[in-house]
């Protein structure tokens, strides 16, 4: 009675909003990987990229068998606008590989970003493996099909790529 009416009152401050309870579920239930992951979507769109990408990582531990790759895409996607090329390229490799629901993310984001940070780890012929691959999935990607062509175009002037 009385214990249960003392938790409900602790809790419905935290009702004011969706923002509200996450921020106030991740920093309580720390072993669930879905509570880590909104936890940080939230500081990801609050740019505390450093807070994010450590909440990402909580949720990345806490489900080693990789079961959900949003987490690993949006830590490879922080990495890469960090310039952490080789550690962003490690986490979306993973993403690709792993499972992810069309109804959260496209899939060509992931595959273009992975295509990415190949690029910036000298590995352009894999980088546009990975950008066909987006284009595969959506033909009318412009962002892929310009990362394509500068690939493409780049890694044959460098000599990296055939002509």
């Amino acid at each position: 009675g009385a214990g249960a009416c003392w938790l409900c009152a602790q809790r419905v401050p935290e009702w004011e909003s969706a923002q509200a309870i996450t921020i106030a579920d991740g920093k309580r239930q720390l072993g669930s990987a879905r509570v880590q992951f909104n936890y940080a979507n939230i500081q990801l769109l609050e740019n505390r990229y450093d807070e994010a990408l450590r909440t990402y990582q909580r949720a990345i531990d806490i489900d080693p068998t990789d079961r959900d790759s949003l987490p690993l895409y949006h830590a490879g996607q922080i990495l890469l606008f960090q310039g952490r090329h080789a550690e962003a390229e490690q986490y979306l490799h993973r993403a690709v590989s792993g499972y992810f629901s069309p109804l959260t993310v496209r899939e060509e984001e992931i595959f273009h970003d992975y295509g990415l940070s190949l690029w910036f780890a000298q590995k352009p012929q894999e980088a546009l493996l990975n950008f066909q691959k987006a284009l595969a999935i959506n033909p009318l990607f412009t962002k892929a099909m310009n990362n394509q062509a500068c690939t493409a175009a780049y890694g044959a002037l460098a000599g990296a790529l055939p002509r």
